[in-house]
């Protein structure tokens, strides 16, 4: 009996080690700065926590989530950024993002990997955390493409906007050349005669259609 209780209490350590819970009832900050592979800072970027509330379920011998709160910040002109939190109001697990669903730049940058900075939290009342965001595959040929149309062009506004196109139609010669730019992800085309923006069509979402790039 006293073995299987020992065994017992051993995967449930294990368990428990695989997900960092703590209860922090001081103020922390979080300061850091975001730039690009380049080197150079990314401004106006946000910066977000995301706190859970995590519950053991002996039952299912796993973490429960209760509830998430978030704190925002946004990099200043230099790409630095400062979040000052109460963790103990907030959580016990808390993942740090160098992302949101507004705000961040995808069409240049791809989404980093959130990290973990409880255990950090419990220790430290200053947390410095720098990221480097790495560029899309295909913002050369993006940039590339912004550029020969103009960036204050329609066509480099949309470029600018959803990136490349899933999908190109072009039909006709000249002054009549026509072509139509699908973005089925987001769910809208664009149609331009003539290099002019004649039509836009949007439509519900359908990621599944888009051809890859």
């Amino acid at each position: 009996m006293c073995g299987a209780r020992v065994a017992a209490a051993a995967v449930l350590g294990i368990l428990l080690a695989g997900c960092a819970t703590v209860r922090v009832y001081e103020t922390r900050v979080v300061t850091g700065q975001v730039t690009d592979e380049s080197g150079q800072p990314v401004a106006d970027t946000p910066v977000v926590i995301v706190a859970r509330s995590l519950a053991f379920a002996e039952i299912r011998m796993q973490y429960v989530e209760q509830g998430r709160q978030e704190v925002k910040g946004t990099t200043d002109a230099q790409g630095r950024y400062r979040i000052e939190l109460f963790p103990g109001t907030l959580g016990n697990n808390f993942y740090l993002f160098f992302y949101d669903k507004t705000g961040f730049d995808g069409v240049k940058y791809r989404r980093p990997e959130p990290l973990d900075i409880t255990p950090l939290l419990k220790k430290d009342r200053e947390i410095t955390r720098n990221q480097v965001l790495q560029f899309q595959v295909t913002w050369p040929e993006l940039e590339r493409q912004i550029a020969f149309y103009g960036p204050d062009s329609k066509q480099g506004e949309i470029l600018r906007k959803h990136g490349l196109p899933e999908k190109r139609e072009s039909s006709g010669a000249g002054d009549a050349a026509s072509e139509v730019w699908w973005y089925y992800a987001d769910g809208v085309s664009y149609w331009f005669t003539g290099g002019t923006l004649t039509r836009t069509y949007e439509f519900t979402p359908i990621p599944a259609a888009a051809p890859a790039k």
